[in-house]
């Protein structure tokens, strides 16, 4: 009887406690683990959604901008593209400040990682500033209408003749440090002045 009193009293063997310590380091690498992966999804799509909202405001201004175009100017190239179009009441250039007269001239182009515009052309002191953060390259195709037709005939990087522009075809490319290759994206944007123009023989 007095065994069996003193083998009911025992404590756990060494065995026992480890095997015990082990389930539980397992049990909390386990929980730890999917922590770590809600976490990281959550900023993923945080992230995301960042990518998204800076892809939207930047498509509304180039678009808005861009739209507006009567004439691309020289010095536009694959890396930025120069263009102006005539003030007026409720119009605004592309740093949104109104102008109400006269021609404003807006100069995209990507530098520190984020899309800036130039209200003049070369940049002078206090005319730039970034509008969206995020981009890591822009890359401009021209849309060339040779036959004063008021149609694109052809994209070209270079155009030999500036006034036969009529279109932009802008591929953005984002940052996305989650990802080895960045992300792109590309919109194209009719310059309507630039269409009406060429149908007039201008």
């Amino acid at each position: 009887m007095a065994l069996q009193v003193d083998r009911e009293n025992q404590g756990f063997t060494l065995v026992e406690i480890l095997v015990a310590l082990s389930l539980s380091l397992v049990l909390i690498g386990g929980m730890l683990s999917v922590l770590l992966s809600s976490k990281q999804s959550y900023l993923r799509k945080d992230h995301l959604t960042l990518m998204q909202e800076n892809l939207r405001v930047t498509a509304d201004l180039l678009r808005k901008n861009l739209s507006m175009t009567e004439s691309v100017l020289q010095g536009s190239n694959e890396n930025g593209i120069v263009v102006t179009y005539r003030g007026g009441e409720g119009v605004l250039n592309c740093l949104g400040h109104p102008v109400s007269s006269g021609n404003i001239v807006s100069y995209f182009y990507v530098k520190n990682k984020a899309l800036y515009c130039s209200s003049a052309y070369p940049v002078a002191s206090g005319s730039q500033q970034p509008l969206v953060e995020g981009i890591a390259a822009m890359r401009v195709q021209y849309g060339v209408d040779s036959d004063e037709d008021g149609q694109v005939d052809g994209y070209t990087g270079s155009p030999g003749d500036w006034n036969t522009v009529v279109s932009a075809r802008i591929a953005l490319q984002l940052l996305d440090p989650a990802s080895a290759q960045q992300p792109e994206v590309s919109l194209t944007v009719a310059m309507r002045p630039r269409i009406f123009s060429r149908l007039k023989g201008g």
